[in-house]
């Protein structure tokens, strides 16, 4: 750690935010992909993301507040991980329309069903009767043949995503304050390494 991060070090400061944003990118891109196989590929950048906050403690001359404020900031990136990446993409490529519900399952039946709530699973329809791509999942309960506006991704990497989700950009804002929180721990971080006291090397013996 002490090769990695040197004090005062402005460029390994940069390359940690840098790479910050990398993880979380790749993160989000293999949870919106959904599936077993992309959970357990996501599982790795999710736990990588833990890293840089430990990483400032060095960066900061050994100080702890700067980690555990980034770990803050971190933990608000892991949230908007599962839907910003995805949400970016189908508002750029995903076409809008309203499918009709035609088949529902729940693959986790609930135990309790005053108290908690199933993910369901859909199957939607366009309006010729031709499926749609992707696996539709909602904890709402929508009834057969309910219409729902969703944006659908037509390259079909993505599952249908309901229209008002993909309108809202509260996920935008907590990923933005999110980035610039952990930026500013980590040049406050950098600034206190700086000013900080280096450590006397050994001392060469005196010869006899």
């Amino acid at each position: 750690m002490t090769s990695l991060m040197p004090r005062g070090g402005r460029r390994q400061a940069a390359l940690l935010v840098a790479a910050t944003v990398v993880v979380w990118l790749i993160a989000g891109v293999a949870v919106a992909l959904g599936g077993r196989m992309w959970w357990a590929v996501a599982a790795l950048p999710i736990a990588a993301l833990l890293a840089p906050p430990i990483l400032l403690f060095r960066l900061s001359g050994e100080r702890m507040w700067p980690t555990w404020v980034a770990f803050g900031f971190v933990l608000v990136l892991l949230l908007t991980a599962y839907a910003g990446p995805g949400d970016w993409y189908l508002r750029a490529a995903g076409t809008r329309t309203t499918a009709t519900v035609r088949e529902v399952s729940c693959p986790a039946p609930t135990r309790d069903a005053r108290t908690d709530r199933c993910l369901y699973s859909y199957k939607l329809y366009d309006a010729s009767g031709a499926l749609l791509p992707g696996e539709f999942r909602d904890t709402v309960e929508y009834e057969y043949g309910s219409p729902v506006d969703v944006v659908v991704d037509p390259r079909g990497l993505l599952g249908p995503r309901l229209a008002a989700d993909l309108d809202s950009r509260v996920f935008d804002v907590l990923a933005l304050a999110g980035f610039a929180g952990f930026a500013a721990t980590v040049a406050a971080a950098t600034a206190l390494g700086r000013r900080a006291p280096r450590r006397p090397g050994p001392q060469p013996r005196a010869g006899r």
